[in-house]
């Protein structure tokens, strides 16, 4: 991203004041707040998270947290840019194993819930749009058990591996959970929607 804009508007680990409450932001785009520059607040905000062990119990929670985020920032800033990259593994890790310090592969859970919840909050097409989406949602779910571990980004890779039914995978699709042009998205987003703002700081073109 520092590539694209100037490297001073992109800030880690910074609390932005939503509506109703003050979050912090994994990675945020915020134009300096200054006197030769007119702010119109931050203008995009990626979140990363993953969760390992006790995903079917943790999901509730989970997902209720995901949804609350971007409801709380598009609130105040219904423009803002929202990206979320969510990693599951191809099978959970066992959580007592890990407090005995061993590694054991074993929980199972509903990926097919996990992908239709993703694909409900995913792809706002404008600031006018429902303000619980998010421009982009990235479900990286990956296999740990290969060596080295393996991103599986298709409907059918999941359907050979058994994580989701033949019914299922001929109703749905998972391109608007893959990774591929998930930065590029975002930043395409946030140059259409902040043209004037942005082409002055860019370092270079957004892809075409």
């Amino acid at each position: 991203m520092k590539k694209r804009v100037e490297s001073s508007w992109v800030v880690t680990d910074k609390k932005v004041y939503g509506f109703p409450k003050k979050k912090e932001q994994d990675i945020l785009v915020q134009p300096p707040q200054n006197g030769t520059n007119v702010s119109v607040g931050p203008i995009m905000a990626i979140n990363v998270r993953s969760q390992l062990s006790s995903i079917e119990n943790n999901y509730d929670t989970l997902f209720e947290r995901i949804f609350a985020e971007a409801l709380n920032l598009h609130n105040r800033f219904p423009y803002m840019v929202l990206g979320y990259f969510y990693l599951l593994p191809k099978v959970g890790y066992d959580s007592d194993a890990a407090k005995e310090n061993r590694v054991v592969l074993s929980e199972r859970y509903s990926l097919e819930k996990y992908i239709l919840s993703f694909l409900s909050i995913a792809k706002r097409t404008s600031p006018s749009d429902v303000p619980w989406k998010y421009e982009k949602v990235c479900l990286l779910i990956v296999d740990f058990e290969s060596d080295p571990p393996e991103v599986m980004d298709t409907l059918q890779v999941f359907l050979s591996e058994g994580l989701v039914s033949e019914k299922f995978a001929q109703l749905y699709t998972f391109e608007d959970l893959a990774m591929k042009d998930f930065f590029d998205e975002l930043y395409k987003l946030m140059v259409e929607r902040y043209y004037l703002l942005v082409s002055g700081s860019a370092r270079k073109p957004p892809n075409r």
